[in-house]
């Protein structure tokens, strides 16, 4: 059994991991140069302790995934002109492509318009530390490197953001709602509904909704440190307590640890899907867990996933609940919760979707009205992370993997 304690040392330590990534790699959008860097240098610090490192390689379009934005906005203007020359049908076709691709890509995170766009490669590092006797389960700590692009509308006026948020999407589905009243009115009666005037007057005052869309998210990158450079920090400093316990004669009985840090979370977590694309035998060969972390900020706001991608996958409800009453040994405040709706998704969604147990740690508010002050913004900087965050997710996380070692071992 491995008896190492949390230390200050640690906390130290993994917010300097975070430091230095930041410094040294750049801006970390998926699939560009600083995000391969850091992957580099993430794959080396692997290297002075794991068993075995990888890098694997994919391939997937960065823009497809925040592309419906535009999009939306774009048809939304077509189908205005034509609600002005009285052909509705060809407006509720054009937004419906919209919605449609909003749904697929945004909703469920569906690869859906992903070949139209122009193809990059990603890279994910893998870490492994064997246990002492037989691999009888193994456990991925996992987060991601890649940095997200900067939202105007969360850096810019961000307590209007709901607003801007809602009031475009309403004015989309306004556009889809009012043309199909039109149409079906007129293809029963053969004449033009007499609120037509006022309705493509509504739809052009909604423009100016629809068009402050086209600037939700900004071209520069954040630093990324709460999101989500963080959490790969946490897993490495994870892994660095448990090998150097193994090299001192306390290993693991019969867990295998994973170290995950994936690449274009950010586009859709494309990046932990390539990962269980290519390895899902495997990780249904044993008892597999996810221990997935993300926007490590603040204490008072720690929870577990139990739902993903907007509600539309189910992650461990019995991990979760393992994990929040670890974290309430510990003397943590911590809840389990599904995602909210519309707030997106996390890498632990993908393991879910093939039936790995999995979580994400969360520690932010997290809803479309209230989230950390510097979710997606420049200020995503070290300083705003709590080092007591760092220290519990490390004290938790290291109870959970001796805990699920020793119960395995018995």
């Amino acid at each position: 059994m491995i008896n190492e304690m949390i230390q200050y040392s640690d906390v130290k330590l993994t917010l300097e991991f975070t430091e230095r990534m930041i410094q040294t790699s750049g801006e970390r959008l998926a699939g560009s140069p600083g995000s391969k860097k850091a992957a580099d240098s993430i794959k080396k610090e692997f290297e002075s302790y794991c068993d075995s490192v990888t890098t694997e390689k994919f391939t997937f379009s960065p823009n497809a995934f925040l592309g419906y934005i535009r999009l939306l906005v774009i048809l939304y203007v077509i189908s205005t002109v034509f609600l002005w020359i009285q052909r509705p049908f060809y407006s509720v076709v054009l937004i419906s492509i919209g919605i449609l691709t909003m749904v697929m890509e945004f909703f469920f995170y569906k690869e859906f318009i992903d070949p139209l766009w122009q193809k990059k490669t990603g890279h994910n590092v893998i870490g492994t530390i064997e246990p002492e006797d037989e691999v009888k389960q193994q456990i991925i700590i996992s987060g991601h490197h890649d940095c997200a692009y900067v939202f105007n509308f969360l850096y810019y006026q961000p307590k209007l953001y709901p607003l801007r948020l809602y009031g475009g999407l309403g004015s989309v589905f306004f556009m889809f709602l009012i043309p199909l009243i039109w149409s079906i009115f007129k293809l029963i009666t053969g004449r033009e509904p007499l609120l037509g005037t006022i309705w493509k007057i509504t739809a052009t005052i909604l423009l100016l909704l629809v068009l402050q869309m086209w600037f939700f998210r900004g071209n520069k990158g954040t630093p990324g440190a709460g999101d989500n450079m963080i959490a790969v920090a946490v897993a490495n400093q994870m892994g660095y307590i448990i090998a150097n316990a193994k090299k001192n004669g306390q290993p693991l009985k019969h867990t295998r640890i994973i170290l995950g840090s994936w690449d274009a979370e950010e586009a859709g977590l494309r990046g932990a899907r390539a990962y269980c694309k290519l390895h899902e035998d495997e990780l249904k060969k044993i008892p597999t867990y996810n221990f997935n972390m993300d926007c490590l900020y603040t204490l008072d706001d720690l929870f577990f996933l139990t739902t993903d991608i907007n509600g539309s996958v189910n992650l461990s409800e019995k991990m979760a609940k393992e994990c929040e009453q670890i974290a309430h040994q510990k003397g943590y405040k911590a809840t389990k919760k599904p995602i909210a709706f519309l707030t997106g998704g996390t890498d632990a969604g993908e393991f879910g979707k093939i039936g790995v147990e999995a979580t994400s740690l969360i520690a932010m508010p997290w809803g479309n009205d209230s989230r950390a002050s510097v979710y997606h913004t420049p200020d995503d900087k070290v300083e705003a992370i709590e080092p007591e965050i760092v220290k519990a997710s490390l004290k938790i996380l290291h109870e959970y993997c001796m805990q699920k070692d020793q119960k395995i071992s018995i």
